[in-house]
């Protein structure tokens, strides 16, 4: 039974780890489209991160939206605090 929840929490940390390079991966094709005539929105890896995120990051935006929260920000707040939440995730996964 042991094992069992072990290759369970592997796999989780696993999907979790995936969710956040494809976060950062994201980010940085937008960065490097906004300042170079690059053309992120085109790419198919950044169309995959980010079809793949925003299932991930859609409630926080929700929430925030509800909340009237961070409404006049320039930065993606959600978007941050869906990446801090998982790193938080990932980082208890272990201890259990």
């Amino acid at each position: 039974m042991e094992a069992i929840f072990y290759i369970f929490a592997k796999v989780v940390s696993l999907a979790l780890s995936a969710l956040g390079m494809a976060m950062f991966v994201r980010v940085i094709m937008q960065i490097v489209g906004q300042v170079t005539s690059y053309d992120a929105q085109g790419n198919k890896i950044f169309i995959f991160c980010y079809t793949l995120t925003e299932l991930y990051v859609t409630p926080f935006r929700f929430l925030c939206a509800k909340f009237n929260l961070f409404t006049g920000t320039p930065i993606d707040m959600p978007f941050f605090l869906a990446y801090i939440t998982l790193v938080v995730l990932n980082s208890f996964l272990p201890i259990i």
